[in-house]
């Protein structure tokens, strides 16, 4: 399908599947190289066996580790990073209407089982919109991949084609999420296996959630979010930004007098 054909599909359905729009070996490395992270904390603590069994001792008997490795992959993972501002992407990007595309958050990464969560809400996204979150442009888009190929049974995200053009349907964040009121079967549901380089890119006011896991695999997973910058919309609203970034207090205490 040509670029066109695919923005005008973007524009009437609020989401493109991309098949193969990476190098799978490309996404493989990032992968890898957020495994390596929490590889540091397992050689550590002594941890062995298969990579879930491994997680899981993490998160059970190390949490305060477990969530540090979380943290430094999503704020420098370089391989992530880079991944973010790939100039294929960002040619398409272009193409599809974001004429000065932007980051407006952080790029996410996710390994998401129900073992590797203290609640639902950390493994399985409910129905929610990304728009209220960001306050992005009006043709803001999430760009999401799969780090592994997905069937199914890993849960992978379930979007409802045709709902971007509901608007923003709350103004609150509970859990992290813009949860809404939905009603799932007034649009159709797309839910699809996915293979190591597919791409899905989304408006982010399409509703969407969380599959379910009912395998025994991580899910891997990373997604980037773009504003544009040319938007008019988002130029007079002065380019809001609602994500605050900053350093923790109670953990600088607790590491510059764990001996005081």
């Amino acid at each position: 399908m040509d670029r066109l054909a695919l923005k005008k599909e973007l524009q009437e359905q609020g989401l493109i599947i991309l098949p193969g729009f990476f190098d799978p070996q490309l996404i493989g490395q990032v992968q890898q190289a957020a495994k390596a992270i929490f590889d540091i904390q397992f050689k550590r603590f002594g941890i062995q066996g298969d990579y879930l069994t491994q997680m899981q001792s993490l998160f059970e008997h190390h949490l305060e580790e477990f969530i540090a490795c979380g943290k430094m992959i999503q704020s420098g993972l370089v391989e992530l990073y880079q991944l973010a501002v790939n100039p294929d992407l960002m040619a398409l990007l272009k193409d599809l209407g974001l004429s000065h595309p932007l980051m407006c958050t952080r790029p996410v990464l996710f390994f998401n089982h129900p073992s590797l969560a203290k609640s639902e809400h950390f493994y399985k996204t409910p129905l929610h919109q990304d728009w209220t979150s960001m306050l992005a442009s009006d043709d803001s888009v999430v760009v999401w991949l799969p780090l592994m190929d997905l069937d199914i049974a890993h849960g992978p995200v379930v979007f409802y084609p045709g709902s971007h053009k509901l608007g923003p349907l709350t103004d609150r964040i509970e859990n992290g999420f813009a949860e809404v009121d939905f009603d799932r079967s007034s649009f159709p549901r797309v839910q699809k296996s996915m293979k190591l380089g597919d791409v899905a890119i989304f408006s982010t006011l399409l509703v969407h959630e969380s599959g379910v896991i009912t395998n025994d695999d991580i899910r891997w997973s990373c997604h980037f979010r773009y504003t544009n910058m040319e938007d008019p919309t988002f130029i007079e609203n002065g380019f809001p930004h609602p994500y605050i970034y900053k350093p923790s207090q109670e953990l600088i205490d607790k590491y510059l007098h764990k001996n005081s």
